[in-house]
């Protein structure tokens, strides 16, 4: 009995359908699928589809849906059939990535690459599982120029990479569509994840973040930002790793150095401010520059007390205001930031809120966090 990959592959040479074509067309006729997924299929790599793709492929390629699925039936293209020329079906033009700089070829090359070595695919398997030529592959890698690449490549490229947040989606097919120059934040060196992050944060008119663990790294000062890194990584981390860390938080802390930079309103647990993750001293003058940012117009900074009758059960988060968007939430899990929309974002804005209320009222800080210091400095 003949399988469906072996069906689907003979019906889509017979018909002259690329797996690309045969995809919009489905589409089109009202049925959700991709090429990919269809490739898939007839790679024998998917076995999984659902009645309603089954028919409308068998459809679109005149054939019995039995004998699409291996059914023992005579073969639709045994008699003559297979010299039959189908009417063209009109086609949607191909969306082209956009006519990009040098930095742009250069950011969007790298990171497909690093993405796919992540997986441990070779181009030639890249392509393969995503249909389309090696070369495709290799050529945005390496920023090639004068290629003219679909869109359409470069999302199922991400698809298969196992890129399908829209937020780090978006970080990269934003670059793809010319629609924005890389910043600092998509240097190879930083996560995807990380990244897609610090480019909401850097385009925010209104930063709000709860921090339990750590100090708020938009102000953090270099020697605690160092300390931080290294109490948080596993293995502990190199020199070079630790540096790299420090100099991205410091880039991170110009966007409110800036004029009309963001206002950033911050909730910190007491038990940060307690911690000496780097000795009495470093902690003291974490407090010292904390309190000298309190008293800045655009930053409002709040304490929540050990006795705090309110204590989230949440991870860290910032929630970004940025004009023209609705308000997004990311939420700082281990190794992975998920950033949240909509009804998702619904209860971390609720908690933020509470927050405000339990914690010490702002004008109230300054005096907080000098009776810490005063402690620390007891200590050192």
């Amino acid at each position: 009995m003949a399988s469906l990959a072996e069906r689907l592959g003979e019906a889509l040479r017979h018909r002259g359908y690329s797996t690309r074509r045969a995809a919009r067309a489905v589409t089109d006729a009202g049925v959700q699928t991709t090429h990919v997924y269809i490739h898939q299929l007839s790679k024998g790599q998917r076995t999984n589809p659902t009645l309603e793709q089954l028919t409308a492929l068998a459809v679109l390629l005149r054939v019995p849906v039995g004998w699409l699925v291996g059914d023992d039936i005579p073969s639709p293209f045994s008699s003559g059939d297979s010299g039959q020329v189908l009417p063209d079906i009109e086609e949607n033009p191909p969306r082209l990535v956009g006519k990009l700089d040098v930095g742009q070829r250069a950011v969007l090359g790298e990171r497909l690459r690093l993405l796919r070595e992540a997986r441990g695919l070779s181009p030639a398997q890249a392509g393969d599982m995503v249909d389309v030529d090696e070369r495709v592959v290799t050529s945005i890698e390496n920023g090639v120029a004068e290629t003219e690449t679909p869109l359409d490549d470069v999302e199922a490229l991400l698809t298969l990479y196992g890129v399908t947040a829209r937020f780090q989606r978006e970080a990269i097919l934003s670059i793809a569509r010319g629609e924005r120059g890389p910043g600092w934040w998509d240097l190879p060196a930083i996560p995807l994840w990380v990244s897609a992050t610090f480019g909401l944060e850097q385009r925010a008119e209104l930063i709000r973040t709860y921090q339990l663990q750590f100090v708020p790294p938009l102000l953090q000062t270099a020697e605690y930002a160092a300390a931080a890194v290294r109490v948080s990584q596993n293995p502990f981390p190199s020199p070079d790793l630790v540096e790299g860390a420090v100099e991205t938080t410091v880039r991170r802390q110009e966007a409110l150095a800036r004029e009309n930079g963001p206002t950033l309103w911050a909730v910190v647990d007491e038990a940060a401010l307690l911690r000496c993750i780097a000795g009495p001293q470093v902690q003291a003058d974490q407090l010292s520059h904390l309190i000298g940012m309190s008293k800045q117009p655009h930053v409002t900074l709040q304490v929540t007390r050990l006795a705090s009758s309110y204590l989230p059960r949440s991870a860290p988060f910032t929630m970004f205001r940025i004009p023209g968007m609705d308000p997004v939430v990311s939420v700082h899990q281990f190794n992975n930031d998920f950033v949240l929309d909509g009804p998702d974002a619904d209860g971390y804005h609720e908690a933020f809120a509470r927050l405000t209320v339990v914690a010490c009222m702002p004008q109230q800080t300054a005096d907080v966090l000098t009776q810490v210091r005063d402690r620390l400095r007891c200590l050192a």
